[in-house]
């Protein structure tokens, strides 16, 4: 979502714009941080087949991947992608325990 879009929907319900829920223009990031990005999108996930469990990314492939951005800065690059990594299994496991939350919940009806 972009910033314009952030005001439009804002508008359209009524709601106060608020300062720490703007999104970010990737724009304004830093190139390493631009290119952990496009890195971190560009790997496959891996998931458990029996649970359903994010696993993490599969680094196969991270220095084609490397070679084809020309990233040169791949020490700084890896460090933010495992930094990226990890709030991503966060979210992930958040959203693996409200889905459950919610499995017990219709379970108990």
């Amino acid at each position: 979502m972009t910033t314009e879009q952030y005001f439009e929907m804002c508008e359209q319900m009524g709601w106060e714009p608020r300062e720490e829920e703007l999104p970010l223009d990737p724009s304004d990031l830093s190139e390493e941080v631009q290119q952990t990005l496009i890195v971190l999108n560009s790997l496959p996930d891996m998931w458990d087949g029996m649970s359903g469990s994010w696993l993490g990314k599969n680094y196969s492939g991270l220095g084609t991947i490397l070679d084809i951005y020309e990233i040169d800065d791949r020490k700084t690059v890896f460090a933010l992608l495992k930094h990226a990594e990890t709030q991503l299994g966060k979210f992930y496991e958040e959203k693996r325990k409200q889905q459950e939350s919610i499995s017990k919940a219709k379970r108990a009806r």
